[in-house]
């Protein structure tokens, strides 16, 4: 196999390759020297130049105001290669999670109508876990299912669950209910989208017309929990007449 070849394999550019091969042929030498050797175009030599300086394969000094490029000795490569090694070694952690994630079974269910959203609120209490909700418009919640809503807090807390909301800054109505906590993101922010998340479900309602889509994958919902816990901190408490 030719040492070119080989440069490449290694993750060198043809570019760079033939760069580093000509400085170590030449030894120290400015920009037209190694135009000549390696017969490129001047300024995509400063590019290679410059990608293996970052690479710590060359270094330069100034002689009468130019830069004469020198390679460093070969065996700076195997430093090259170990820092390449080190930094996938420590990624790898995150590769398996992101793998992890990926070998993880998608449920995906869509729901219609009243029934649908019912379904929603049943499968919460069958968790019985804590919710978090964005997008939360409750006029509409209010509106569309008064009786539905004001059953459901019972149950909700009958089972000891709570739920933090995150709703506009501008919203006219909140339930004042003690298992409802809410916090406020200004307008511009705001996505109109209701997106529950409980247990390993996410569940996304759609008004019009009337649709829940619900996702079942626990690598999906801890990271809309993230997300939501991020942009939590970042809302306001605001006092409001329930």
């Amino acid at each position: 196999m030719e040492i070119e070849e080989i440069l490449k394999q290694i993750g060198l550019s043809d570019g760079e390759a033939k760069v580093y091969l000509a400085l170590l042929k030449l030894g120290s030498s400015p920009v037209s020297k190694i135009k000549e050797e390696t017969r490129l175009h001047r300024t995509t030599i400063y590019d290679f130049v410059e990608k293996l300086l970052n690479k710590g394969l060359i270094n330069y000094i100034i002689e009468g105001g130019v830069k004469h490029f020198k390679a460093t000795q070969p065996e700076k490569l195997l430093d090259y290669v170990k820092e390449k090694t080190d930094k996938v070694r420590e990624a790898l952690p995150t590769l398996n999670k992101i793998t992890d994630f990926q070998r993880q079974d998608i449920g995906v269910e869509v729901h219609k109508g009243k029934e649908g959203f019912k379904t929603m609120l049943n499968d919460c209490l069958r968790v019985g876990k804590d919710i978090v909700g964005f997008g939360i418009d409750e006029t509409k919640f209010k509106k569309r299912f008064p009786i539905i809503m004001e059953q459901f807090f019972k149950k909700e807390e009958e089972a000891g669950m709570h739920e933090r909301l995150l709703t506009s800054e501008k919203a006219k109505f909140t339930y004042n209910k003690k298992t409802t906590n809410y916090r406020y993101i200004p307008e511009e922010y705001f996505n109109p989208t209701p997106t529950i998340v409980f247990g390993n479900k996410v569940a996304i309602i759609n008004w019009e017309p009337l649709t829940i889509i619900f996702i079942e994958n626990e690598g999906l919902a801890d990271s809309y929990r993230k997300h939501f816990e991020l942009l939590w901190k970042m809302a306001k408490k605001i006092q409001r007449n329930k």
